[in-house]
């Protein structure tokens, strides 16, 4: 045999090897998958829950009484009232008078009498009492500092205030469309296991392809993961939602929520009934950071004037009482010590404070313009996704609702395909879903609105009202 022969030999037996080995990896894994899409097992299989021992716990809520445990409980909102109360306290402390000094000089050793620490008339002592008297008015403008810093920590409280219940709401309204979402998944999953049961009964009979069977079963698993990372994005909101509230009748991991939420009253929301200007003018009297801002201003002029105050030198009076230190056995007189502001009359600091003031009024101009365009995109988002929702909520998604039931039985009865089956589901669920997170974001559009303009504008009226709630 010749050598380009073995060398054809050999190649040919690598390649024959080769290639079975790769045809041997490929029926493993399609093997393995069809194993996977075809379990039988109703614990694992692609329609059934993935942790079925799981317990949950589900609890109603409706937004009024969360946003009074949300008062009553927050802990950020508790620490920040502790912080106004650690500013008024400041209040107390610069109202308060200097305590007086005493002084008192005692002889060591009376040469006279060679006696140690001689307090009698043969000794010396002496006693001294100084009391600081605070000259320009500077307690008056301490105290006005004090409250102006108070004030700041006061709206500070409702600005985080302004921010915790907007999280608040948008947490319920998220949880509550999220919720719906999860609902539509597991409908649309009960409905395609039916048929996927119905083409498993076809596969074996020989009626249905097995590309048909596996593409309803890869359906199925899609909208599966889909439900699936949707729960998880709610179990987040729920886990928000319960930081929020800080109340030990939710604090179990397994408690979930199920708000209560009378959709009626949602829709009876029209952003578009309340003009722009109307609306800035209300963020401008309530805004919080506006008001801090304000305050901050009056702060620093405030700070201002205790600046020039403090230019002006304290006066130190008092008694003092000398024994065998002077001409006199028992001396009797008055001492009084004040500074003389011939190189330190607080310039700097005068100086640091009327710069303070221009910063600070270029900073409140640059929060009202922010505010006013805060405010104008806020609601024109509303607007755009009220009048959308509004737009198609009704018939479009009820034409959609009873259309995919003849498309189930039209593909169950072979009247259309697998792929006219698949495309016409994925769009189903993609417009359910995309209505649902339009209703979610219209909420939080509307939520926005009312965190811009610093007060509960747009509020859904309550069962027992019968005008809207409107928060200050």
């Amino acid at each position: 045999m010749s050598f380009y022969n073995r060398i054809g030999i050999c190649l040919f037996f690598v390649f024959s090897t080769s290639y079975l080995w790769g045809e041997t990896r490929v029926a493993q894994a399609s093997e393995a998958l069809k194993r996977q899409l075809s379990d039988e097992n109703p614990r694992s299989s692609l329609g059934s829950s993935l942790y079925p021992d799981d317990q949950r716990f589900s609890k109603e809520i409706n937004l009024e009484s969360a946003e009074t445990l949300l008062w009553k409980n927050n802990l950020l909102l508790i620490a920040s009232r502790f912080q106004i109360d650690v500013k008024k306290a400041g209040i107390l402390q610069a109202g308060l008078y200097a305590n007086p000094n005493i002084a008192i000089d005692q002889s060591i050793f009376a040469e006279p009498t060679q006696r140690y620490f001689d307090t009698t008339r043969s000794g010396q002592s002496v006693i001294q009492i100084q009391q600081v008297f605070l000259l320009g008015g500077k307690i008056d403008k301490r105290v006005k500092v004090a409250e102006l810093n108070a004030k700041i920590s006061e709206q500070e409280f409702h600005d985080l205030a302004r921010a915790v219940i907007t999280k608040l709401r948008r947490t319920f309204y998220t949880i509550y469309f999220y919720k719906k979402a999860v609902v539509f998944y597991d409908q649309s999953i009960a409905s395609i296991e039916k048929t996927v049961d119905s083409s498993e009964l076809a596969y074996k009979r020989r009626a249905l392809l097995q590309a048909e069977h596996l593409r309803l079963k890869a359906l199925l698993f899609f909208l599966k993961k889909e439900r699936e990372d949707l729960a998880i994005r709610v179990f987040e909101k729920e886990a928000d939602l319960k930081v929020l509230l800080n109340d030990d009748l939710y604090r179990d991991v397994r408690i979930e929520f199920s708000p209560i939420v009378n959709e009626t009253n949602l829709d009876l929301i029209v952003p578009n009934e309340v003009r722009l200007e109307d609306l800035v003018e209300i963020a401008r009297e309530n805004r919080p950071d506006l008001k801090k801002a304000l305050q901050t201003l009056r702060f620093e002029e405030a700070n201002l004037e205790l600046q020039y105050a403090n230019a002006i030198p304290d006066l130190s009076f008092g008694p003092v009482y000398n024994r065998g230190g002077t001409a006199f056995q028992n001396y009797w007189g008055v001492t009084a010590q004040l500074s003389v502001p011939l190189f330190d009359r607080n310039q700097g600091n005068i100086q640091a404070a009327e710069k303070a003031i221009l910063v600070r009024k270029q900073e409140l101009k640059n929060n009202i313009l922010e505010v006013e365009n805060e405010v104008a995109v806020a609601y024109q988002s509303a607007r755009i996704k009220d009048a959308l929702y509004k737009r198609f909520s009704n018939a479009y998604i009820k034409d959609y609702g009873s259309l995919s039931l003849d498309m189930i039985m039209s593909y169950e009865k072979k009247y259309i395909t697998i792929l006219e089956f698949a495309d016409f589901f994925e769009t189903y669920r993609s417009s359910i879903v995309e209505m649902l997170k339009l209703q979610t974001d219209r909420m939080e559009a509307i939520e926005n609105v009312n965190y811009a303009v610093g007060k509960g504008i747009f509020i859904p009226k309550s069962e027992n009202q019968t005008n809207p709630k409107s928060e200050e």
